[in-house]
């Protein structure tokens, strides 16, 4: 997804650790640090790091599944046919139209989308028959495992975050004075 080179951040953290031989910190563990914190990133302080549009395929019923690597659901805009689709509360829905899961649409045509607690289903109204339609979604997505010759996985703008969240575990691991200090500032800047 992004432009900078993941040997870039090394290389910009190896000099900041003071450590341009990484013989104190080895690269693989550098690497690894960079890929947990693009998934610490996405999942809990910038859902808009890695975010793309796809079309999804529903099932019978209302109760649907999102893609194996969507984290959050950003909204979803449309039907695959074109008709739009709005976000609705469930608790109304279901006020108000007690049958609404229970009663597929002809068409597969959705016309409601709702979230739910659990963070792999969503549903939608009408429920979807034995032919189901397809959905416009937008979704935060879990980014690939980093390799030391690629791209960083989120939007370059996170390029400092993704470096402050590789100092941070650096210096959570060192022993030496004033280490600890330096990693919690590095935390608080990826967190904050």
């Amino acid at each position: 997804m992004g432009t900078v080179l993941v040997s870039t951040i090394l290389e910009r953290c190896k000099t900041a650790l003071n450590d341009a031989g990484a013989v104190r910190w080895t690269e693989a563990e550098l690497l690894s640090w960079a890929s947990e914190g693009q998934v610490e990133l996405v999942s809990k302080v910038a859902p808009d790091a890695a975010i793309k549009t796809s079309t999804v395929a529903l099932v019978a019923g209302a109760k649907q599944s999102t893609p194996p690597d969507c984290i959050e659901i950003v909204e979803i805009r449309q039907n695959a046919s074109g008709p739009a689709v709005t976000v609705c509360d469930r608790n109304l829905l279901d006020r108000f139209s007690p049958s609404w899961m229970t009663t597929p649409t002809a068409s597969g045509a959705v016309e409601n989308w709702m979230p739910d607690p659990q963070p792999d289903t969503f549903y939608v109204s009408p429920a979807q028959s034995v032919t189901p339609g397809s959905v416009v979604m937008t979704y935060s997505y879990l980014p690939a495992a980093l390799t030391l010759g690629g791209t960083l996985g989120v939007r370059d703008i996170y390029q400092a975050k993704i470096e402050d969240y590789i100092l941070f575990r650096a210096f959570a691991k060192e022993d030496e004075a004033g280490s600890q200090e330096r990693a919690i500032a590095y935390r608080s800047s990826f967190y904050g």
